[in-house]
């Protein structure tokens, strides 16, 4: 499934960031670097469905789903050295958190896995 996506990264960071974040190796364009965000996304959205997977298909995706795949495409496009304080690496770590306690079933994704009937 697709989580991060260009919109919705682009709602989350706003272009300047993206453009910090992508637009890093010469010859500098001054824009997005497509082919790196959306690696990045590619590798978020296939980290969190490496999490979530026993819960797959989802009738809908919860927006805070969007949110941690937002920030671990962040992570996976930084290509600077990051310190273990970097805000950038902190939310990784804790998005990663997030999807260890929906992967143990200890928080809910709200809802039920598409063709699936909810238990009364």
């Amino acid at each position: 499934m697709s989580y991060a996506t260009v919109d919705a990264m682009l709602k989350k960071f706003g272009e300047r960031q993206l453009i910090e974040l992508t637009d890093n190796e010469t010859p500098y364009t001054g824009q997005i670097n497509m082919d790196k965000l959306d690696a990045a996304n590619e590798e978020a959205n296939s980290e969190v469905d490496g999490y979530i997977s026993r819960f797959l298909p989802l009738q809908t995706i919860p927006p805070f789903l969007i949110n941690i795949a937002c920030n671990l495409s962040r992570f996976h496009a930084c290509t600077t050295m990051m310190t273990e304080n970097d805000p950038i690496k902190i939310k990784y770590d804790n998005s990663i958190k997030t999807l260890k306690l929906i992967n143990k079933g200890e928080l809910s994704l709200g809802g039920t896995p598409a063709g699936s009937k909810s238990v009364p």
